[in-house]
């Protein structure tokens, strides 16, 4: 038991360290609240997906965490089509996505843009 949690650490100590190295990472939570207190899913993106059926997450996600120092754009329609919304980095309950044009369970596919989260996005 106690080297299945090894391993599970050393594998989030290499991905926070992959995040770092490339920019930053998007977490997309399959419930509000970061599936705090639920059982639901996570992803990890580094650069993106154009299409998230692909990992059976099309149209699931209820809140987000951005790291590093990127923005992220998210789209309606998969293949970075239909309605884009771009967040910087921070964290996203499913309230403060709604403020931002992103509804419950819309979001189909996402990328990662090289704009620092500094710079104004327009």
């Amino acid at each position: 038991m106690k080297e299945v949690q090894n391993e599970q650490l050393f594998q989030e100590l290499d991905n926070e360290v992959a995040a770092t190295c490339s920019g930053g990472a998007a977490y997309l939570y399959q419930n509000d609240g970061f599936n705090q207190g639920d059982p639901g899913r996570r992803l990890t993106f580094f650069e993106g997906s154009d299409d998230l059926g692909y990992y059976n997450f099309n149209d699931e996600t209820s809140s987000i965490k951005i790291t590093g120092n990127k923005s992220w754009v998210f789209y309606q329609d998969i293949n970075n089509k239909g309605t884009a919304v771009t967040l910087r980095p921070g964290e996203y309950n499913l309230s403060q996505l709604q403020q931002r044009g992103i509804q419950n369970d819309w979001i189909s596919s996402l990328r990662r843009i090289d704009i620092p989260a500094s710079r104004s996005i327009l």
